[in-house]
């Protein structure tokens, strides 16, 4: 199957499901998430190490792209059943033609999201930043979003840089451009490391806006209702249980961001993955921020208009874990 550069696909496995139906290959999931070491994505593989997609009766096929909008494509293209993605970009994608709908919350407000400047920058405040060039994973994409968010609040124009997810970090340092839209996880590291300073916190200043969320296509949500119910339970377990057993918690996140420093990696665990939503639940004005932000910043009338039902279902949520 073809896939784009730096997508890493990570098979976890054949499993059985319940001995009153056996396991068949329906029960194949196809997860794309959006970006790599975005520690909001950590309970998707703890959810396999804690044998919870086993339970679930499903073989969960994770791949990893080099951004939000990337993924998209994946959804739209069939190659994946489930994607993590934002709210304005699915409805995007939903005004475009796309048959699919949210179907969770992972994080409704962007803890952890930073527009970030080399440490040596001269740059002081995101009015500094007029007419510079700002990296992000992809266009179309999260960061995108909150880029041009960031420059519209401050009221200045900004070149969007789409560098890949793995490539915002490098861009940043060899200078190629001069800021970024950073992504949890790696922008706490950069910051605590003194790689890199925070012009702005989105997680302080932006209102609920669902930046990290479940999507699936149509075909999922009517004919295998049952798979994303396992998914999701499976995710939000593995969660609940990564934030109420600190130490195997602290030890899942740190071998999943390959974080080397302890204290960075405490800050993750406290201010981005134990923040987000423990049961994926979605407020309407949410949605609708999501999509005026979105719409603002894309120049896009008839993405601020859509209403929150044409993009999300709660037939899902809220998640019930034991």
């Amino acid at each position: 199957m073809k896939r784009a550069a730096f997508v890493v696909a990570i098979s976890l496995g054949l499993l059985l499901a319940s001995a009153a139906s056996p396991s068949r290959a329906e029960d194949l999931v196809r997860v794309g998430l959006a970006v790599p070491n975005n520690a909001i994505y950590a309970p998707f593989y703890a959810a396999e190490t804690l044998g919870l997609f086993k339970e679930a009766g499903l073989k969960v096929e994770l791949t990893i792209y080099r951004g939000g909008a990337a993924s998209q494509e994946a959804l739209s293209a069939g190659v994946a059943d489930m994607i993590t993605y934002f709210g304005g970009g699915a409805g995007l994608a939903i005004l475009k033609g796309a048959k699919e709908k949210v179907v969770a919350a992972l994080d409704p407000s962007p803890h952890g999201w930073h527009l970030l400047v080399a440490s040596a920058s001269p740059f002081k405040s995101v009015k500094d930043l007029a007419g510079k060039k700002v990296g992000i994973t992809v266009k179309g994409g999260t960061s995108d979003m909150f880029a041009l968010w960031a420059a519209d609040r401050a009221g200045v124009s900004i070149q969007t840089i789409p560098v890949g997810g793995g490539g915002m970090a490098p861009a940043l340092n060899s200078g190629q451009v001069d800021a970024i839209a950073m992504f949890p996880g790696t922008s706490l590291q950069l910051v605590a490391t003194g790689k890199a300073r925070s012009l702005l916190d989105f997680g302080k200043e932006m209102e609920p806006t669902l930046p990290d969320v479940a999507v699936a296509s149509q075909e999922m949500i009517d004919k295998r209702p049952e798979q994303v119910r396992g998914m999701l339970k499976a995710f939000y377990t593995a969660l609940g249980r990564m934030c109420t057993d600190r130490a195997f918690g602290l030890s899942f996140l740190k071998d999943f961001t390959k974080e080397s420093d302890d204290e960075v990696n405490v800050l993750t665990y406290n201010s981005v993955l134990c923040q987000q939503s423990r049961d994926g639940l979605i407020k309407p004005e949410w949605m609708t921020n999501s999509l005026s932000i979105a719409g603002k910043a894309w120049d896009m009338e008839e993405l601020r208009k859509m209403q929150p039902t044409d993009v999300y279902t709660d037939k899902f949520i809220p998640v019930t874990v034991n």
